[in-house]
């Protein structure tokens, strides 16, 4: 998978699909921190970016998918063992997932220098 945004003219920024980075960002956090529910994630998104987390279904189903492809483990847990109300899931990073990361690691780190610099020169130029 080429993700040069002159393979695709009718993308520009970063030239990958939502559910592209909603992925690669689960990862990173789960690197960093583990266990997460998807509450955490929402969070960590909107934190990341201050306006736009992934749509509840992309991080709902990009979860769903990462646990049937071997990437995630999940375990039904309560969200809070003080209050003991409400069942959740709790994800954690397995090693697959973990190699996974660091091929796309290696990969958008490439793709995201070369957004960085278009980003710049506009900002240069546009903005001086």
């Amino acid at each position: 998978m080429i993700l040069s945004h002159k393979n695709n003219p009718k993308r520009f920024a970063l030239n990958m699909s939502a559910a592209q980075f909603t992925k690669f960002y689960i990862m990173h956090l789960l690197q960093v921190h583990q266990p997460m529910i998807s509450e955490h994630f929402k969070g960590k998104f909107k934190a990341l970016t201050k306006n736009w987390i992934p749509a509840p279904s992309t991080l709902l189903d990009t979860l769903h998918e990462m646990t049937e492809e071997g990437l995630l483990y999940r375990k039904e847990d309560y969200k809070s063992h003080d209050k003991k109300r409400q069942k959740v899931y709790w994800y954690y990073l397995t090693d697959q997932g973990k190699e996974e990361f660091d091929v796309l690691k290696k990969k958008y780190k490439i793709l995201f220098e070369e957004q960085l610099q278009v980003l710049n020169q506009i900002m240069k130029d546009v903005y001086k």
